[in-house]
């Protein structure tokens, strides 16, 4: 459907997928009257095997316009083989493709929500980078925005907050920096400058 906008997200948008939540009252906020519809399937806890099986009542049959994707972290805490995720992963992508028109938002996961398995964070991140097609398939690289943030953070001293706890968990301060840049970068993109919307 036009302007039905679709997050499907595990832990990455926080334990109650407070960032999809604030993103899309952030749009609701800065755009009153635009005819914008949400879709919000947050706290996905089980394998992305499962997200392709039960995708065509879970996103197919939503008909969005653009599906913004939070995961892999989930897996990645499961079996943290980034070879393994990203096949899954685009195995998910490639279905959605073909069954849909959307526009697809895929999000880099930060290190430090799974420092100890950094290098797949890595390993991950790029073959998803790698994915980014500027026409359908866009990377919204919220590695490095925290990597900056937090950089810009170290300005502060012991007065900067931190974005994950000590179980690696976002803290609100990471929710709410999420949120934030998904709403600044979602109509950003080439395609949607395009499209004028």
């Amino acid at each position: 459907m036009t302007h039905r906008i679709q997050i499907i997200g595990d832990e990455l948008m926080g334990v109650g997928g407070e960032a999809a939540t604030l993103f899309s009252e952030l749009l609701l906020c800065e755009y009153p009257t635009r005819p914008l519809q949400f879709a919000i399937s947050t706290s996905v806890r089980y394998p992305l095997s499962t997200v392709i099986a039960r995708a065509p009542g879970d996103i197919f049959g939503k008909l969005a316009e653009r599906i913004v994707l939070g995961l892999g972290l989930h897996e990645l805490r499961q079996v943290a083989n980034a070879e393994n995720v990203f096949a899954a992963y685009r195995t998910l992508v490639e279905e959605i493709l073909s069954k849909t028109t959307s526009v697809l938002y895929l999000l880099t996961i930060p290190q430090q929500a799974l420092p100890e398995c950094g290098s797949e964070v890595l390993a991950f991140n790029q073959k998803l980078r790698e994915l980014d097609d500027a026409n359908r398939i866009h990377v919204l690289d919220f590695a490095s925005h925290v990597e900056r943030f937090e950089q810009d953070q170290l300005q502060r001293g012991k007065f900067a907050r931190s974005l994950f706890d000590s179980n690696h968990i976002p803290t609100s301060l990471c929710t709410t920096l999420l949120g934030l840049f998904i709403e600044h970068r979602i109509f950003n993109t080439k395609k949607e400058s395009e499209n004028g919307f």
